[in-house]
């Protein structure tokens, strides 16, 4: 049976215990002592004779209580700590300041191949030789992550010492010297691909599906229902479309929407680096690959996403090099670290996307013929902005909103003209060039009341310049002619195209605004009634009213 008794902070008062123990002939298995309270294991002790003990112990001065107790502290600590190495996915190997392995968890065994006791007492150098036990016992037990390999295969080790209670104080307090070293350490060997799932989780947004991508216009609809029956299937996936269409947030919701859901989703942008430098970050390196290369070397994008997905923006940056490498990952998905031989193996889906038409870079040679093959099995394209017109709205007041709350002002309303101001731009950037707009123009804001006023004043200070976009350009009939709404002449006729009244809508005051509508009503009635007296007649207004405003407007001059 075990017991807990609950004493005062007297001194002497544990050999008391333990000789009223001792007198009555008992044979004690664990004895466990804390401040205030003493715990004891003694299997010879049944319930009713327990009762009798308790009333001898609470005679002892400073014995405050004695009560029964399902586990003793040391073994609730051992259950739980079991619990927890067994929990762990990353084998875990503690070790004792002799290099013994003291305790392991599931993980380890498997990967070592032997059971707990087997591997208990035995030297760390039975199953990993780099670093030994020199070594870390100089680094007092506390290194930062390097590569080494255990049973076959490649982790990152990381490190920690064993010597130190949860409160970070010392558990010895003697002073310096011999007695301060650690105790000790636990060794954590990390797979590269759940560090690729960690790095997700850090990176993953709270909304990433399909059904969080505003849009549902017919062009959207209808690209999503496609992108929705791709994402199922485990092939390289091509995202085509102009810059600031929403490329990534298509790839993570095909990732989201795939088997691969679970495990990493990583991205890469191909135009972001040189070619050495994107060479290591997809591949990884060896050890001693260059003279600032990371001891042990270190993993690439292609072995953390192992399992998952990889997205590849800005494909067509690829230089030819790195074009060849990839090519052959998708062959046979293996590849070798930069300066390595080992051949490693990854299984991932590569997404890709780029503004540029790939087709024609394959005719010309500036991309890969046979890759452009691998690359595009399933391949969709994004519409632009300016074919899906009705998703304006909806995108609008989320990124106002968004922006307020960023800003940490009151979300301000849209002004009917701010609206029909958007609707009627060209927008060459597209979704981005749309946000961008939107969050200079609320974080300017004065007043509660977003106006076209306001959105003209921010957009002409930063014009958006993309080059790009003509292989995916829709034909001119298909697009709104671009206007410059800086100063809008009230005596001008509106742009062809564009509706009067939202041309009105976006004059600085009602009198120009009324002087455009009239100039419209005059220059149209004039071809059927083309005189001041006609024309006065038509419209019920006085032949002076009607002549000056013909010469105002410049008229039948």
């Amino acid at each position: 049976m075990r017991f807990e008794i609950t004493t005062e902070n007297r001194l002497g008062i544990t050999r008391d215990v333990v000789d009223a123990l001792t007198s009555r002939g008992l044979d004690i298995r664990a004895f466990e002592v804390t401040p205030h309270h003493i715990y004891a294991d003694i299997p010879a002790i049944g319930p009713a004779r327990f009762a009798e003990l308790a009333q001898s112990l609470l005679r002892v001065p400073g014995i405050r209580d004695a009560k029964q107790i399902d586990h003793l502290p040391t073994e609730r600590r051992r259950a739980q700590l079991h619990a927890t190495l067994a929990a762990l996915g990353d084998p875990v190997i503690a070790v004792n300041a002799n290099g013994l392995i003291a305790q392991v968890n599931p993980a380890a065994q498997t990967i070592a191949g032997t059971g707990p006791q087997s591997l208990r007492d035995q030297p760390l150098s039975t199953i990993l030789n780099d670093p030994d036990i020199t070594t870390l016992r100089k680094a007092g037990f506390a290194q930062s992550e390097r590569e080494v390999t255990l049973g076959g295969q490649t982790y990152l080790l990381q490190v920690e010492p064993i010597g130190r209670v949860d409160d970070g104080s010392p558990v010895h307090d003697g002073g310096t010297g011999e007695d301060d070293a650690p105790w000790g350490g636990v060794l954590i060997f990390h797979r590269a691909a759940r560090l690729g799932r960690v790095i997700t989780a850090l990176n993953e947004r709270s909304h990433s599906g399909f059904d969080d991508i505003i849009g549902e216009s017919r062009p959207m609809t209808r690209v999503k229902s496609q992108a929705q029956r791709l994402a199922i299937v485990d092939a390289p996936l091509l995202i085509l479309g102009e810059t600031g269409t929403g490329k990534e947030l298509f790839a993570r919701a095909c990732h989201r929407a795939s088997k691969r859901s679970d495990q990493p989703f990583l991205a890469l942008n191909c135009a972001a680096l040189p070619e050495g430098l994107a060479e290591s970050e997809l591949f990884g390196y060896a050890a001693g690959a260059f003279t600032s290369a990371r001891r042990g070397g270190k993993p690439g994008l292609l072995e953390l996403a192992d399992g998952g997905s990889l997205f590849l923006d800005e494909i067509g940056e690829l230089s030819p090099y790195l074009q060849a490498k990839l090519l052959r990952v998708l062959q046979d998905g293996r590849f070798r670290r930069v300066g390595g031989t080992e051949e490693i193996s990854a299984d991932v889906r590569i997404i890709s996307a780029t503004n540029r038409n790939l087709e024609d870079m394959s005719q010309n040679g500036s991309f890969r013929e046979d890759l452009y093959f691998r690359l595009n099995v399933l391949s969709i394209t994004l519409p632009p902005l300016r074919d899906r017109r009705e998703d304006i709205d909806p995108l609008a007041h989320y990124f106002v909103t968004r922006t307020a709350r960023q800003t940490e002002r009151p979300t301000p309303r849209i002004a009917r003209d701010a609206l029909q101001w958007l609707l009627t731009r060209d927008w060459k950037g597209n979704v981005r060039e749309l946000e961008n707009t939107l969050f200079r123009a609320v974080a300017l804001l004065d007043g509660n009341t977003l106006t076209a006023s306001d959105l003209q004043s921010v957009a002409g200070s930063a014009s958006y310049q993309n080059n790009d976009t003509a292989p995916f350009a829709s034909s001119a009939a298909n697009i709104a002619p671009s206007t410059n709404y800086e100063a809008i002449d009230p005596s001008a006729s509106a742009p062809a195209g564009i509706d009067i009244v939202d041309q009105a809508l976006l004059c600085e005051n009602h009198g120009n605004a009324m002087d455009m509508l009239e100039k419209s009503l005059f220059e149209r009635l004039y071809p059927d009634y083309p005189s001041s007296r006609k024309l006065a007649a038509r419209l019920g207004l006085s032949h002076t009213a009607v002549a000056n405003k013909l010469r105002k407007f410049g008229i039948g001059s």
